[in-house]
């Protein structure tokens, strides 16, 4: 009974920390979207916007280009199969749910590498500005002195960068199979929850 209520807690921590990570990661393709449907528009008046609002272009960029990864807690799981004791849970379904779960995740994100390389891309392409728009919050934490006016040419010369939106466009289908792998391990989370709930009971 004890390795079911570790079972419980650990994939309990999995749950909260899939949901806000599929929280990030829905984040990331909403500003993906809003980033390249201005650069299709070339509407001066939203340039014009950014230049006076350089904190919201580089909040816009910071996660539009960003990615995030589950974490799931198997530390009692492992520790079972470490000890050879899996035969402990007696439920065929959950020992397999469970073996399913830690396969696929360690398997890794198909795509992983892919997204990797148009991260690095992405990043190059804006390196020539990125402390440009850096906010005052980050310049303070790292003492470097605050941005006291913002640029009138930065934004133009972003949203007209064809090669960066092409690169994020090919990014926002990664990212969005990253967020139904994402779905996927929540929706096996909660079947094992379930399982384990009703050993407990």
């Amino acid at each position: 009974m004890k390795i079911l209520y570790a079972l419980q807690a650990d994939f309990k921590i999995t749950k909260e920390r899939i949901q806000k990570t599929m929280v990030e990661q829905s984040r990331v393709l909403r500003y993906s979207e809003i980033l390249i449907n201005i650069h299709e528009r070339q509407n001066r008046t939203e340039y014009e916007f950014f230049n006076t609002h350089l904190d919201s272009l580089d909040n816009l960029i910071n996660y539009g280009s960003a990615w995030y990864r589950a974490e799931p807690v198997t530390g009692a799981y492992k520790s079972l199969i470490s000890a050879g004791k899996i035969d402990l849970i007696q439920n065929e379904s959950l020992r397999h749910l469970l073996a399913q779960f830690i396969a696929d995740f360690e398997s890794g994100f198909e795509d992983q590498e892919s997204s990797m390389h148009l991260l690095n891309t992405i990043n190059q392409e804006i390196s020539g500005f990125t402390l440009k728009i850096g906010s005052n919050k980050f310049r303070k934490r790292f003492n470097i002195t605050p941005r006291k006016k913002d640029s009138y040419d930065i934004a133009e010369t972003f949203f007209t960068n064809d090669s960066f939106f092409g690169n994020l466009y090919t990014k926002l289908f990664i990212e969005s199979n990253r967020l139904k792998r994402q779905e996927l391990m929540l929706t096996h989370t909660n079947s094992i929850l379930e399982l384990i709930n009703d050993e407990i009971k």
